[in-house]
């Protein structure tokens, strides 16, 4: 309910990694070069480079490898980048590269079917496309053949991926399905638009989903010709990253992919530029929506130039929340509800763009006029160098906590890659160090021009105002003897095993808390740190439940000797974030540090919490952001069926102001709209505290530093009511089938849902589990497989079911997302998937297969700390220990055909359904 201050992310930047400052940037530094390593190389494998802890290799058939080994991990990723995307397309061929990456998970004669494989593998995994490249990633447990199988099927999949007609037959409508799905989005509609605009030659004003009918008609034997030139050993690049012996995995990689040979072909070089724009351009789109929306887009030059660096940093000061100029320009001064910024870098000359949200009724001229000035007279209002300074800050520790997750490294250096050389990554950061407040002031002013502006109308000039961009070097110049820094320590490696975590942690009572902490050597020395406090009754729920949705979001506001922003300095300073969450019931605090500031982060929590001073303007912004963002949803299907869907599900005879009551959206808002921030000082006066408190941490800490913090925070912190857990009852309503019409939506939405008393301790909820695996959860699930792989009626289907750890209350699930045209075939779909499972129940070899998944897909899991950490305070307040998931896994080991047909007979009715579908049905 905050209002929305938005980074809008693109393809290359990591969002605000990578902008620093200090002294004059005067293009780009050489340094020495690298020393080969001492390692037993393949036959023909050649040692390339390596930059803080990232080697680079190169096979006979010019393939380029990347290792970035890290023992401490549980998990690597394997992320497979080919120099290939939407800008490589011809005339017909938009969208191609995109579909032709969905195509590659359709599978080899060798490889079967790779969704299906990833999935029964426990996987986390994805295919990505943009305008200069493809990528491919999985992250598995390196246990048992996963690593060797992962290799060995991404060097299959390289060039011997079956790219046929009826695999193309379905996919072409999943692709037109995620097309559809973006049609929906009001703020995506209005970028491709801009985009077009904004380029008249480059097909960089092509977004990678492509032009509707080229995906629907593309020829099978096109497709295939662009796979087959593309998608060869000497135009991509494999990276690995996390647990794996570097010397072993170099002799795989150089056994599986060295057997694909160099191709004959020559690739086609790209070589069209894009003239200098003339003048003011516009664009208007009107369609069905919520929200008014205004962006705009400067041409800026390549990731490469030496101007890239004061330009990021440009664009953080301009789009920063609250200190930015757009956010205090717009959002404080109330004339939009958002802001935000996408930075368009790429291999060739992209876009610098800025938006504004606004409310339905708003008047667009006065924010436009403010936007417009705020942007083209940025560079009259001098820098300075507390604004830079605050940037690099942020950026510095932003980049340790990249290189400190090996995983994220692995499928962010996929950008750099298509930008010409993965080493960009640390190159620019470096650069970034050494942009002034004049070098912003000087790009602000060539830059930031109406005449490069892509907004509004177009107006003719008598003088042409025009900008040229000039050339950046190639990557091989930039790069000549680099070196980077030393790359940090590995941390621990604890098996991601219920037994072996337990074994680590230790459990306490602090200051009335239950606390428990898990201590380990990370990379970076990162810590996570989780409270949950718990408070209140049904009764104070009742009586100011709207008016407590604001306390969390207000806490982090500004406190007792600190303002907003010196908060968020000084939590940058310190390389922490810190976030509440909750409502009238409980609040969660959340930290990520490191072990050097660990104790200052304690003692900002404590102010957050205990120091609150509310203010009004931030309140009144809250308020107006959660009125728009509610209005935003009118007409969103997805929004609108899942409002009717709860609405179904609430108490029987609950009336407006009980507990058991779902509102309409029209009385969300009206009772937000009755908000005041005295109501909201008073509910947190007599009701926050720590009634009831579990504390959890994960990483490289000493525990005594927790310890004598807590009575710090919680002594004296008490709610001023009594604490009673609110259940309510189990509500089972009758069936029903409803058709809600949603103007002007190419996508739609099937929901369905129904509730039976179940706890996630019943002796056969670990079949049950087994049973939707295979049913509907992941993509070798029935319902995925038939409405994506089989019949390409959906981008995205399935199910699950959920179990209460208190009461008995358990639920089944299913959803879809369609064109509104094949409605009646998707509910066909899934009313006969879900029969045919109750009747013939599930195979051997699908519950065996479901079984290893569902225990891989945990392992990998605990392996996050983040995710751990979350597990340990929830634990803390079931009075639980990791032997009751110990337990549970090996139930769902044991879980046999007839155990899993048995559990899904006696839970899931389908008499008992109740389905909601949205979207523009027609009359």
């Amino acid at each position: 309910m905050s209002s929305r201050s938005l980074r809008f992310t693109a393809a290359l930047l990591l969002s605000s990694l990578l902008l620093t400052s200090a002294p004059v940037s005067t293009g780009w530094a050489q340094t020495a070069p690298a020393a080969a390593p001492t390692m037993t190389l393949p036959a023909g494998v050649k040692f390339v480079t390596e930059v803080e802890g990232i080697r680079e290799y190169r096979l006979p058939n010019g393939l380029h490898v990347l290792l970035f080994p890290d023992t401490s991990a549980a998990t690597f990723t394997l992320n497979v980048t080919y120099k290939v995307g939407s800008r490589s397309e011809n005339y017909g061929e938009t969208g191609m590269a995109h579909l032709l990456e969905h195509m590659l998970f359709k599978g080899t004669p060798t490889s079967g079917n790779i969704l299906e494989s990833l999935g029964k593998r426990g996987a986390d995994f994805n295919g990505t496309t943009s305008e200069d490249r493809t990528n491919y990633f999985e992250t598995m447990t390196n246990s048992g053949d996963n690593l060797s199988w992962a290799l060995g099927m991404e060097a299959d999949r390289m060039v011997n991926s079956k790219i046929a007609q009826t695999d193309l037959n379905t996919e072409m409508t999943v692709v037109r399905n995620e097309f559809e799905s973006g049609e929906n989005s009001a703020f995506g509609l209005l970028y491709k638009q801009v985009r077009s605009v904004a380029y008249d030659w480059h097909n960089y004003g092509n977004t990678a989903i492509g032009n509707r009918s080229d995906v629907e008609n593309v020829p099978i034997k096109r497709l295939q010709d662009f796979y087959k030139k593309y998608y060869q050993p000497d135009n991509a690049v494999v990276t690995l990253a996390g647990n794996f012996d570097p010397e072993a995995a170099l002799a795989q990689i150089a056994e599986d992919f060295g057997r694909v040979r160099k191709p004959w072909r020559t690739l086609p070089a790209e070589y069209t530029v894009e003239n200098p724009q003339d003048g003011e351009r516009s664009v208007t789109v009107r369609r069905v929506g919520d929200e008014r929306i205004l962006l705009t887009a400067y041409h800026m030059p390549s990731i490469r130039h030496p101007d890239m660096p004061a330009l990021l940093v440009l664009d953080q000061i301009l789009a920063d929340e609250p200190a930015g100029r757009l956010y205090k320009a717009l959002v404080q001064t109330k004339q939009a509800t958002a802001i935000g910024s996408l930075t368009n870098t790429a291999s060739d000359p992209g876009l610098l763009m800025y938006a504004a949200v606004l409310g339905k009724d708003d008047d667009t001229a006065p924010a436009q006029a403010t936007l417009l000035k705020s942007l083209e007279a940025a560079g009259d209002t001098a820098f300075t160098d507390e604004d830079v300074a605050r940037v690099r800050t942020r950026v510095v520790g932003s980049y340790e906590q990249l290189l400190s997750k090996p995983e994220q490294v692995g499928v962010t250096l996929s950008e750099y890659i298509a930008a010409g050389d993965w080493r960009l990554l640390f190159k620019l950061r470096d650069e970034l160090e050494k942009v002034t407040a004049a070098d912003v002031t000087r790009v602000a002013k060539t830059y930031l021009k109406p005449t490069n502006r892509t907004l509004g109308v177009f107006v003719p000039t008598p003088e042409p105002d025009r900008v040229t961009v000039t050339a950046a070097p190639s990557a091989e110049e930039l790069l000549k003897g680099y070196v980077g820094r030393a790359a940090q320590t590995a941390g621990e490696n604890i098996p991601p095993e219920p037994a072996a975590i337990e074994a680590r942690t230790v459990r306490s009572e602090v200051a009335g808390a239950k606390v428990a902490l898990l201590p380990k050597k990370t990379r970076g020395e990162r810590i996570e740190f989780v409270m949950n406090l718990d408070f209140g009754n049904a009764q104070t729920v009742k009586d100011g439940g709207d008016a407590a949705d604001f306390i969390a979001p207000l806490l982090t506001r500004g406190s007792k000797d600190l303002t907003r922003q010196q908060l968020n300095d000084r939590l940058e300073a310190i390389k922490t974030q810190l976030s509440v969450s909750g409502g009238a019931s409980g609040a969660s605090v959340r930290v990520s540090t490191d072990r050097t500031h660990l104790a200052e982060a304690l003692e900002l929590v404590k102010k957050v919490l205990r120091e609150p001073v509310f203010p009004q303007a931030d309140f009144d912004e809250l308020k107006k952001g959660a009125i728009d963002g509610a209005e935003s949803g009118r007409g969103d299907p997805q929004s609108v069926a899942s409002q009717a869907l709860a609405r179904a599900f609430a108490q029987p005879g609950a009336k407006r102001g009980d507990l058991g009551y779902v509102s309409t959206l029209d009385e969300s808002i009206e009772d937000t709209k009755a908000v005041t921030l005295d109501q909201v000082k008073d509910y947190y006066n007599k009701v926050w505290g720590a009634a009831q408190v579990q504390v959890a941490a994960v990483g490289d800490f000493d525990p005594q530093t927790i310890t004598a913090a807590l009575p710090g925070i919680l002594d004296g912190f008490k709610s001023g009511v009594k604490y009673e857990r609110i259940s309510l009852p189990l509500v089972t309503p009758k069936s029903a089938d409803t058709v809600i019409n949603v103007p002007d939506k190419a996508n739609a939405v099937y929901v369905s849902r129904l509730n039976f008393p179940l706890r996630d301790d019943a002796a056969d909820y670990p079949a049950l589990i087994v049973a939707m695996r295979i049913f509907g959860s992941g993509t070798d699930s029935r319902l995925f497989n038939r409405l994506r792989q089989q019949d390409g009626l959906s981008y995205g289907a399935g199910g699950s079911v959920s179990a209460s750890s208190e009461d008995q209350k358990g639920s089944y699930s299913a959803y879809a997302i369609f064109n509104p045209n094949v409605t009646e075939k998707v509910v066909t779909a899934m009313r006969e998937e879900l029969a045919k499972a109750l009747r013939d129940g599930f195979t051997p070899a699908e519950v065996t297969s479901a079984k290893s998944a569902i225990l891989q897909e945990a392992r990998v899991a605990r392996s996050s700390d983040a995710t751990l950490v979350g597990s340990l305070v929830r634990q803390a307040y079931l009075n639980r220990t990791y032997a009751f998931n110990a337990e549970l896994e090996a139930k769902i080991s044991a879980v046999t055909s007839e155990m899993a047909k048995a559990a899904l007979n006696k839970y899931v009715t389908p008499e008992n359904l109740v389905v909601v579908r949205a979207g523009t049905f027609g009359k």
